[in-house]
């Protein structure tokens, strides 16, 4: 019987670390390809840390907005009112 190998998180300074050492390796193998490759995963998974680190994914965001709108329009007696760029452009 086999056992099976279970996956293993890195952390985010583990990834980087790593893909820091590889993209050395690269650099010492004269390798521009494969550094260039390090260089865009360290990008990724910094902007994936970033994102993650301020909570402000695009669902976040829609969800916020959504969540604006109901309220106001709940709160308003005429919900027509609510969006005024038709009824700016009428008055021009």
């Amino acid at each position: 019987m086999t056992k099976k190998k279970t996956a293993t998180a890195y952390s985010f300074a583990e990834s980087f670390e790593m893909l820091n050492k590889l993209q050395q390796m690269a650099i010492d193998d004269s390798n521009l390809s494969l550094a260039l490759k390090a260089e865009e995963l360290k990008c990724k998974i910094a902007a994936l840390q970033a994102d993650k680190e301020n909570n402000l994914t695009n669902e976040n965001l829609t969800g916020i907005l959504v969540d604006f709108i109901n309220e106001e329009q709940s709160n308003s007696k005429n919900s027509k009112n609510i969006c005024t760029a038709h009824k700016a452009k009428e008055e021009v």
